[in-house]
């Protein structure tokens, strides 16, 4: 599910229909008790995917997905003219690019409180009782009358939101159901993409893997009970029409919340145990010869000390890249990291690799190259973690307040096939932030290393790679536990002293 939109101040006594609001009438099928009692029987009961078809009237449909969790889609729920003027409406609004480690897309303003008609009578039907207590009797979840969010969204190709569950509480009151009405055009198919994916959780509550969608549909409305295994995703738009989009109005009704609400369980550390720099080998084996004269490096480490970053293009010896490519880096097997409301890439074991990135891995876990990353950053690395990772179509990283990731040099190889402009809509690039506000972005450039002093005020992530990346990213990754800075001790002391 969408996240919520910026909100205005407003009144929650939505429940209250304005004089101005354009008629709504729901399919009336889906208010008799021949849909009600079956339909809130299945939803509520360890059954398998069922529909029930009306038998008279319009059209309709109501499907029920109980496996990984709960979810049913409603067809034909609303008249069509009704739809369209939605949808002329909400054309006409201010859309906001929303863009981060976990989605991509545009969205509207919180729509509680606009006042044109079939927005304002969407957004009071859905907030009356009729259709409250339709939700209750369907899904046999207590709800609470005057608390609804609602937004409209538009994925363009390559919009995505990747794993989350939509577990959110707000004082005594908690999500309970997530809603999608979908405004998409009526030759939407699975090919297009944009499905709502469900995930199946692990022994341990974490998510695993997709095992069932749920394909975007024009005028259904999909919903899905929230909580600690709702996680889900809307999967990349793959549409071949770029003006075609994936049209959505979402939010969420509330509840009150449980008297004992468990915690999500934890997470598994982001990156592989630190250990010591007991790597081999020399500089002059594997580094290009500019980066080892003197005057070079410190021209490098006067930038490094004034933007906290450096990238260095061109940084192994040809011979040595060349060497490197030609032995095909990722021919050793690869295990898939998760879980994915975390990251998902591929990792490899120096033990399995070609001779030559073997030996480089070795070379920048050694001593030798901790004393290059010295003249180079002014800082003295004394451990560090290491990845061989490869980022295929599909993969990132996003941040998790469960799962920080320890600060300290960022040191990362990137190990492209070729030289070529890193396209930004492609994704795939790591990206710094502090308070939400981005710091740097860095994108695959082969044969370069980047230098990155991360504190503990900032975060990374990998940008989702998606559909349009004419080839994955791969490097090695690694984090430098940097020895504590003396003068910054000396302050301290001096301070307590005084």
């Amino acid at each position: 599910m969408e996240l919520p939109a910026e909100k205005r101040q407003r009144s929650d006594d939505a429940s209250k229909p304005s004089a101005l609001a354009a008629p709504v009438s729901i399919n009336a099928w889906y208010l008799t008790p021949e849909f009600t009692t079956p339909f809130r029987e299945a939803f509520t009961s360890p059954q398998l995917t069922t529909t029930y078809t009306s038998s008279s009237g319009p059209n309709a449909t109501g499907t029920i997905v109980a496996e990984p969790f709960h979810t049913a889609k409603l067809t034909n729920i609303l008249p069509g003219e009704f739809l369209q003027g939605l949808k002329t409406e909400l054309q006409t609004l201010n859309w906001h690019e929303r863009s981060n480690d976990l989605y991509t897309f545009l969205q509207t303003d919180d729509l509680a409180l606009n006042p044109l008609p079939h927005i304002k009578g969407l957004r009071d039907y859905l907030a009356s009782d009729e259709f409250v207590g339709l939700m209750e009797t369907l899904t046999g979840t207590q709800l609470a009358r005057g608390h609804l969010d609602i937004a409209a969204q538009r994925y363009r190709k390559g919009g995505h939101l990747l794993c989350h569950d939509d577990d959110v509480h707000r004082g005594k009151m908690a999500r309970r159901i997530a809603y999608i009405l979908y405004l998409v055009d009526e030759a939407w198919s699975e090919e297009d993409g944009g499905a709502l994916a469900l995930y199946a959780n692990d022994e341990a509550g974490q998510p695993r893997e997709v095992v069932a969608r749920l394909v975007p549909e024009a005028g259904s409305l999909g919903f899905f009970l929230t909580g600690l295994v709702s996680y889900h995703t809307v999967e990349e738009i793959t549409v071949s029409d770029p003006l075609r989009e994936r049209w959505s109005v979402t939010g969420w009704f509330y509840g009150p919340t449980g008297a004992d609400t468990p915690d999500h369980p934890p997470l598994a550390p982001v990156l592989p145990a630190v250990g010591p720099l007991d790597g081999a080998g020399a500089l002059e084996e594997w580094v290009c010869a500019d980066y080892l004269a003197e005057g070079a490096q410190g021209r490098i480490c006067e930038l490094f000390a004034e933007q906290s970053s450096v990238q260095l293009k061109g940084f192994l010896r040809p011979d040595v890249y060349a060497r490197l490519m030609a032995e095909d880096p990722w021919a050793a097997a690869a295990e898939l990291r998760g879980p994915p409301h975390l990251r998902r890439y591929l990792e490899a074991q120096p033990t399995s690799c070609s001779p030559t990135l073997a030996g480089l891995m070795a070379f920048l876990r050694s001593p030798a190259f901790a004393e290059l990353l010295t003249k180079l950053a002014g800082v003295e690395p004394v451990a560090a973690s290491q990845q061989l990772r490869r980022f295929e179509k599909g993969h990132y990283t996003l941040i998790h307040d469960e799962a920080p990731e320890p600060p300290g040099l960022d040191v990362t190889l990137s190990l492209q096939p070729a030289e070529r402009e890193w396209d930004d809509k492609w994704g795939g690039a790591t990206h710094y932030i502090a308070d939400k506000d981005e710091l740097l972005r860095i994108a695959p450039d082969a044969n370069s290393l980047s230098l990155v002093l991360r504190d503990e005020g900032t975060l990374r992530f990998v940008k989702y790679l998606n559909h349009m990346a004419p080839e994955p990213r791969q490097e090695v990754a690694m984090v430098f536990a940097i020895a504590p800075d003396d003068s910054d001790s000396d302050e301290e002391e001096e301070e307590e002293e005084e």
